[in-house]
């Protein structure tokens, strides 16, 4: 089982890179540990070794300075992050006010969308019934015609008799006449 990487196998590695006159970068460190390890592990030791390498060079004065241009700096943040705030905040206000708005456009049309569908149900209720009352005045139309034709050919049955009565009755006349 391979050994696991610690501050101080690298640490020794990097010393040895150095003293041979290379450059110490992953790849030649990596393969000064005989390739054991993840990169991943290898570039968190590599950074923290050099970060603990770094000398503290900085004078009082000059974090003084720093800090307070980094007050400033973030004062001046965060006046401007008020402004875009109080934008934001009145941007939602008119937003949430407008949301409320549409939603009660929104009630009021599905409420307008189920009375126009009971009035459809009406109106198609009352058009099958039309429809049903007129069929039944066509077929009684029918019927009606039907009977008015039967009787027509009766009257004209009873007008063709009635005239030959009227012939029998006037060759009648003329001979009670001729006696």
């Amino acid at each position: 089982m391979k050994q696991v990487l610690n501050k101080e196998l690298v640490k020794k590695a990097m010393e040895d890179l150095k003293a041979s006159g290379k450059k110490v970068t992953l790849v030649a460190l990596h393969a000064a540990l005989g390739n054991r390890g993840s990169m991943t592990t290898l570039v968190q030791l590599k950074a923290e070794l050099e970060s603990a390498n770094q000398p503290a060079n900085d004078s009082e004065e000059g974090l003084k300075t720093f800090r307070d241009v980094w007050a400033l700096a973030r004062e001046e943040g965060r006046k401007h992050q008020e402004a875009v705030i109080t934008d934001l905040q009145s941007d939602l206000k008119t937003l949430v006010l407008e949301n409320e708005r549409l939603e009660g456009s929104a009630t009021a049309a599905a409420n307008q969308v189920e009375e126009f569908k009971h009035v459809i149900l009406d109106s198609e209720a009352a058009l099958a019934d039309a429809k049903s009352l007129l069929a039944k005045n066509q077929e009684a139309l029918i019927q009606a015609g039907k009977e008015t034709k039967t009787a027509m050919e009766k009257v004209a049955a009873e007008q063709t008799a009635h005239q030959s009565t009227q012939q029998e009755l006037a060759k009648a006349i003329q001979k009670a006449h001729a006696l």
